[in-house]
């Protein structure tokens, strides 16, 4: 067995490792309970490898939110396993591809489990990364894991890298390595507006609507997300289907209170949706640029936006924001920071 030398820790360009979401708001789900069936033929499950040639896979095993599916749920406890069927898959889809896994320093048994696997290999490294928010990009997970020069927004693809979570492998796996069909999946379904933290697995085809049946608390009104609060979607008709896009649901009480220093006591945030307004004014705070991931100022893009010179956003690196919405999120005056990036982006 060859010696395997972890990857020494070093400055990445332009990522200064984001925000600990998972320490700020621990979530704690269930087993799954239960499997949703759709009320129509589910849909199958297709796995197609990129066109271009396929240089390097990062196998995403570092979740940086906290409503996203846990490791426990795809790796069962056998890290091992999986990465038996990291190997088969590679055989079948990409032959001369070098491995990746980056995975969740507070892992423990999976990382020894991983690092130990990978030494038997010429072609696989495992990486233990730190889970910040939005490491999971995938410019920000290349540029972390690989040192690419990869330019922000672009497709990874592109550049003959591939970036698979472990439901996506498994999947893949059943279905391009032992011709099973697969329709389902897990969804993790968490929040406030929620009676409980559960991981769900759904056919594909059901509605959102009837896999959160009877599930939201009896009282008050509820947002609901898909992938999250963040950089996910709200969504009012809850019709929509569960396809392989989705990977969790957020539920969250419409609260008109808000925290005005949420980041001072830590152990005292509160996670609250704001729907009756009360934006305050920009309080000069700098929360926005020093956690920013990507060394900008959203706080001067907002500026800029609100003179009515959004056009000027550009000339301030406005190329290389993600859209991560770690500035919304950290605001303490609730400014819709993300949204005035896109708006700046949109002008002309």
């Amino acid at each position: 067995m060859k010696l395997f030398n972890l990857c020494k820790k070093k400055e990445i360009p332009g990522f200064h490792g984001g925000f600990n979401l998972l320490e700020a708001y621990p979530i704690r789900f269930c087993n799954v309970i239960e499997k949703i069936s759709s009320d129509v033929a589910p849909k199958q499950f297709v796995f197609n490898a990129p066109q271009q040639k396929v240089e390097q896979v990062i196998v995403n095993l570092c979740p940086t939110e906290p409503w996203a599916l846990p490791n426990w749920v795809t790796l069962a406890h056998d890290t091992s396993s999986f990465l038996d069927k990291v190997v088969a898959l590679r055989a079948r889809c990409f032959p001369a591809a070098r491995v990746a896994i980056a995975i969740s320093e507070k892992e423990g048994k999976h990382v020894t489990e991983a690092i130990k696997y990978a030494g038997n290999t010429d072609w696989m490294t495992a990486h233990p990364l730190n889970p910040k928010y939005p490491q999971n990009d995938p410019v920000v997970l290349s540029k972390v894991v690989l040192h690419a020069e990869v330019e922000c927004g672009a497709d990874t693809t592109t550049q003959g890298i591939l970036i698979l979570d472990a439901q996506t492998i498994a999947a893949a796996y059943e279905s391009n390595v032992l011709g099973n069909k697969v329709n389902s999946r897990f969804v993790a379904v968490s929040g406030t507006g929620l009676k409980e933290n559960e991981v769900i697995r759904v056919e594909l085809g059901a509605t959102i609507g009837k896999m959160l049946g009877g599930r939201f608390k009896a009282n008050g009104t509820h947002r609901v997300f898909v992938n999250g609060p963040l950089c996910g979607r709200e969504i009012t008709d809850l019709s929509q289907e569960i396809d392989w896009s989705v990977n969790n649901i957020v539920v969250l009480e419409a609260l008109n209170v808000k925290v005005m220093f949420p980041m001072i006591k830590q152990e005292e945030m509160s996670f609250t949706t704001n729907i009756l307004g009360e934006v305050r004014q920009c309080v000069y705070c700098n929360f926005c640029d020093d956690t920013c991931p990507m060394d900008l100022e959203p706080a001067l893009y907002y500026h800029s936006y609100t003179r009515g010179e959004g056009h000027k956003a550009r000339s301030y690196n406005l190329g290389k924001c993600i859209e991560c919405g770690l500035c919304s999120f950290i605001c303490p005056s609730k400014l819709e920071l993300l949204q005035t990036i896109k708006a700046c982006k949109a002008l002309d």
